[in-house]
């Protein structure tokens, strides 16, 4: 009798079938993931260095008008105070503040900067603007002496895989300081 030829695969080939498409699909998927990874990374230094290039921006012109400043402590500055000028020349004052969020379980706060005109009918001051200008404030440091002033504001963000820091040191000199 002849013997036929069978069409069909045997095991050992759908095996190694098998084992290669898993090797394959593996590699594509570790680059996949790895970009990801990337994207969120450059996502993340994004966001944070123009939230900072805005914070830095803002300090720089309170900072070049200043007069005075205030503060708490030197690390982990919860509010920190800048008696300067404004763009008419009166005297005013700017507040920056930490404040956590409320129901907020991260470790980044608010920092807001708030300006307040000089009220010289009445011992209190005028609040003329407050501005949230970062969630992402992990903290306030300043180191200052008689004639200018160092600010270093940590910006942090984490999400997914990525645990972003990026600093931001603002040093100004009180040209306008009274003797």
């Amino acid at each position: 009798m002849f013997k036929t030829k069978k069409k069909g695969f045997t095991l050992v080939e759908l095996i190694i079938v098998m084992v290669l498409t898993i090797v394959i699909l593996g590699m594509v998927f570790q680059m996949f993931n790895t970009n990801n990874r990337i994207m969120s990374d450059i996502d993340i230094k994004s966001t944070l260095q123009s939230e900072g290039q805005s914070i830095q921006e803002k300090l720089s012109k309170i900072g070049m008008q200043a007069i005075s400043m205030e503060c708490d402590r030197e690390k982990d500055i919860e509010l920190l105070i800048i008696n300067s000028l404004d763009e008419s020349g009166e005297k005013c004052k700017f507040k920056i503040e930490s404040e956590k969020k409320e129901g907020s379980k991260n470790e980044t706060n608010g920092l807001y900067i708030s300006e307040y005109k000089a009220n010289n009918n009445e011992t209190g001051e005028v609040l003329k603007s407050k501005k949230l200008f970062t969630d992402n404030l992990k903290a306030i440091n300043v180191s200052q002496d008689d004639k200018s002033a160092e600010v270093e504001i940590i910006l942090s963000k984490k999400k997914g895989y990525s645990d972003i820091t990026y600093p931001i040191t603002i040093k100004f000199t009180f040209r306008n300081k009274e003797n």
